[in-house]
């Protein structure tokens, strides 16, 4: 059995009008979940177990926050549309 006429083509599981994530968009994301697994991994983490301090607060959480907030904003700045 044949698909209507203007049906051939287009994803059954979405609903007419709306449009799909752009491939663009995508790799974005896929390129900021790969960046933070990287700078989320242990090896890297371990730089900043030392002693050190940054203003009173250990440094490996000064890391740990502040690449999360990093982590937000380039999420949401990758998820606006243009």
């Amino acid at each position: 059995m044949s698909a209507p006429d203007g049906e051939a083509g287009r994803d059954p599981g979405r609903e007419s009008g709306h449009d799909t994530v752009s491939g663009r968009h995508r790799d974005r994301m896929i390129g900021l979940f790969l960046l933070a697994a990287a700078l989320f991994n242990p090896p890297l983490l371990g730089l900043f177990g030392v002693e050190g301090r940054v203003l009173g607060v250990p440094a490996l959480y000064v890391w740990v926050f502040g690449l999360w907030a990093a982590v937000i904003a380039l999420a949401a700045l990758a998820g606006r549309k243009r």
